[in-house]
């Protein structure tokens, strides 16, 4: 019996120290199945030690249904009135007493108006670097998905 209630003692810390958050929040009376398009430019802010994340962030938002293009094909697809939108992308890393916790802030403006159109956050919570990153990288997949599609 008490190697049962050690056992669930630990089981209980391993699910507390791995977990994530994630939401979204979409700018009022937005359609963003109107956007179709993206253009990466110098979007990401942060410590230059998580570039890798804002990299992996990038080929999360190329998985849904928005095509990436340049900017010079973005400013076209806007003379056509066509949708484009531009992310900035932001991660940061905080130290807690169980671990550390990657958050990820992704805002999307229209590329023309430079209007915030949405915002997707998550964050994730673990033991290892990578555990909490994949955390954080997982619960930001789900909500891109759930906000534009898969491709």
């Amino acid at each position: 019996m008490k190697a049962f209630g050690l056992f669930y003692t630990i089981v209980v810390v391993i699910i507390l120290q791995a977990c994530s958050t994630s939401k979204s929040i979409i700018s009022h009376g937005i359609d963003l199945s109107k956007y179709s398009y993206v253009v990466f430019g110098k979007e990401s802010i942060g410590d230059r030690e998580l570039d890798d994340i804002v990299m992996a962030v990038q080929n999360e938002i190329a998985n849904t249904k928005l095509d990436v293009i340049s900017e010079q094909d973005g400013l076209a697809k806007m003379a056509v009135g066509e949708f484009v939108l531009s992310p900035n992308i932001h991660i940061s890393r905080k130290k807690l007493d169980t671990g550390m916790q990657t958050y990820i802030t992704i805002t999307f403006y229209d590329y023309n108006t430079n209007q915030s159109i949405a915002v997707i956050k998550s964050s994730g919570i673990g033991v290892t670097i990578s555990q909490e990153q994949n955390m954080a990288l997982g619960a930001i997949r789900k909500e891109l998905k759930k906000s534009f599609g898969d491709k």
